[in-house]
């Protein structure tokens, strides 16, 4: 907690400022990252939405032309008394262009539509990418989660990319035209026009990196918000909330998050809605004094009547097209500080090589740790330092200690989920920073004292242990035996197929102890050579836990084993064991040395045993 008065904490504690705005001239590759987001995505719709942008600019100028010549046409008329006949074929064509150009824009609206929810998804997978390569220590880091709640929360940004790009391109394209036809008429008026676009551009780009900045500065409180939203929502928060009342003080507190986040962005959207006024005013002033223009040519006798009408018309739509070409460049340059972002979150981890696919490697030997030390990112201290120990092949191994002496991490450590931040880790004398990453892991099995409770089907539940051989129900159902939760699963409405988790049509519950079983069958299912097992009887009742820990040989046989537990006279049989405390290993050996030691073990051991004693023996 942050002393009184002092400023909370945001995102500029952990990460630089200058990730706040895109300098200029690194704008032009941002439109290029942009246009190639666009063609990955939907390359077919980006040309369609394109061509028809072009066709309606086009379209746009022959109107004019046409329109130009159907007004002499008229003024010829009158001055020599004809008919309207002249007119008919003008009137005609202007009426066709028209309409085709109205369906070209209604097709075009509704590609761009469809090219924004293909951006989407080609960028939400990008994000899922990363997060799927992300090392376990990115996880740990505020900066990564910062980036994460951004990417999440606005998927809506590459429509804006789609809408600034395509926009742009339209706006050009039909304001070229108007300007070309305008060289024609009155060269003069063109460089007075184009300053229609300066002030859009302006006012726009700094509506875009205001907003932008308030976005980013928001992101942890916006991650507040929505965890405590979440614990209002969330299936497990619901029996603690509802059991201590807490439903109205998050409930204010949410209201409170939220209240902030509008009052900045009031404030924000206050102070651009003036420099909107002055962009808008600025505009006005431009084109009063080219219309103006218009009429000192016209009166001159430098520009025909039939021109004028026809340069009035092309000021009118040259500056509304130039005004949507300013506008639209600075939400292109909007969208390009949030693509910026986007751009250094898919770096992460892009120098992990892919997934491997290759046999699996043997299982090791020997598996030793030498002066092993390791520290959290966001923590102040080591959760490990200076750890060894030796694990040899088919060994039982087990670890124990008090709550937070490092237990959990140094199982983290030995299954490849984090490098250690000194000392080595080594397989038959090979250090595993040099080993296949992902080759290493598929060698390994784990299971956490908070596995994860997956709301997919039973035969799903176990078949991630080892995804390649899902399809294989006999393994999993024997796996599932090993564990002893076979009968409960095919007792199930629909066996194996049923989905887990009711939160879905069709699902149903299990017990926590059902569920630490079947998590446990997914560790017996993945085969690996080296198993590690944390806390795995915790939702177990002692006589279910018993019967696990004696069985642990004959179902692991073959198998190297790290078992850590908090009970210690489940892991006496263990060939050999390591006592943790405050991040070092105080102390080795069987159960029956570490007593006679009379250590730390032996005096957690009688604890424990007085502890448990009545309810161990049934009394």
């Amino acid at each position: 907690m942050s002393d009184a008065g002092e400023a909370p904490v945001t995102i500029y504690d952990v990460e630089a400022e200058d990730g706040r705005r895109v300098d200029v001239r690194r704008l032009p590759g941002l439109v290029l990252v942009g246009i190639r987001i666009l063609w990955q995505a939907g390359r077919g719709d980006a040309l369609l939405s394109g061509g028809l942008q072009a066709f309606n600019g086009v379209g746009l100028v022959l109107q004019l032309l046409i329109g130009r010549e159907a007004l002499a046409a008229l003024l010829s008329a009158v001055r020599s008394g004809g008919s309207l006949a002249a007119l008919v074929p003008w009137i005609v064509a202007i009426c066709l262009i028209t309409a085709v150009t109205s369906v070209a824009s209604a097709v075009q609206r509704e590609r761009q539509e469809l090219l924004g929810e293909l951006v989407a998804r080609y960028v939400q997978g990008q994000v899922l990418d990363v997060a799927a390569r992300a090392d376990l220590e990115a996880f740990e880091t505020p900066s990564f989660h910062n980036r994460m709640q951004r990417m999440q929360l606005n998927q809506h940004r590459p429509l804006s990319l789609v809408y600034g790009l395509t926009g742009l391109f339209s706006a050009v394209i039909s304001a070229a035209g108007v300007v070309t036809a305008l060289v024609v008429i009155q060269p003069l008026l063109v460089p007075l026009l184009a300053l229609v676009f300066l002030p859009a551009w302006l006012a726009a780009s700094r509506r875009g990196r205001e907003f932008f900045i308030f976005y980013w500065r928001m992101t942890p409180r916006d991650r507040e918000r929505q965890y405590v939203g979440g614990l209002l929502t969330d299936r497990d928060a619901a029996k603690e909330v509802i059991g201590f009342g807490l439903a109205p003080f998050l409930r204010r507190r949410y209201d409170a998050l939220y209240a902030e986040r509008i009052d900045g962005l009031r404030a924000v959207a206050r102070r651009q809605f003036w420099y909107t006024v002055l962009a808008d005013l600025a505009i006005g002033t431009v084109l009063a004094g080219v219309l103006f223009g218009v009429g000192w040519l016209t009166l001159s006798g430098r520009v025909q009547v039939a021109d004028a009408g026809v340069a009035v018309a092309a000021v009118a739509v040259a500056g509304a097209g130039l005004a949507r070409a300013g506008w639209a460049a600075g939400s292109l340059s909007e969208a390009s500080l949030y693509l910026d972002d986007y751009l250094t979150f898919t770096r992460i981890g892009s120098d992990v090589a892919a997934p491997a696919t290759g046999p699996v490697e043997p299982a090791f030997g020997v598996l030793e740790v030498n002066g092993v030390s390791f520290r959290y990112p966001s923590a102040d201290k080591f959760a490990l330092e200076d750890v060894s120990m030796r694990i040899s092949a088919g060994e039982v191994v087990a670890l124990v200690g008090e709550n937070g002496s490092g237990k959990t991490t140094l199982a983290k450590l030995l299954a490849g989920l984090y490098a250690p931040a000194s000392g080595v880790i080594r397989w038959d004398g090979v250090d595993v920073g040099e080993l296949d990453p992902d080759l290493h892991r598929r060698r390994i099995a784990v299971i956490f004292q908070d596995f994860l409770r997956y709301h997919l089907s039973a035969r799903d539940n176990i078949g991630l242990g080892r995804h390649e051989a899902i399809g294989d129900l006999d393994a999993i159902r024997r796996a599932a035996a090993f564990a002893g939760i076979d009968d409960e699963l095919s007792a199930l409405r629909l066996g194996y197929d049923t989905q887990l988790g009711p939160e879905f049509l069709g699902g149903t519950d299990l017990s926590v102890g059902q569920w630490q079983r079947t998590a446990l069958a997914r560790a017996f299912f993945r085969d690996a050579g080296f198993v590690v097992l944390d806390e795995p009887t915790a939702s177990l009742d002692p006589r279910a836990e018993h019967d696990l820990f004696a069985r642990i040989r004959e179902l692991l046989s073959g198998r190297t084993v790290l078992l850590i537990s908090h009970r210690f006279s489940s892991v006496r049989s263990a060939d050999r064991i390591y006592v943790l405390d405050a991040g070092r290993i105080v102390e080795q050996g069987t159960h029956e040395e570490l007593l006679a030691n009379g250590g730390l073990y032996a005096d957690l051991f009688h604890l424990q045993a007085a502890a448990y004693l009545p309810e161990e023996t049934g009394s």
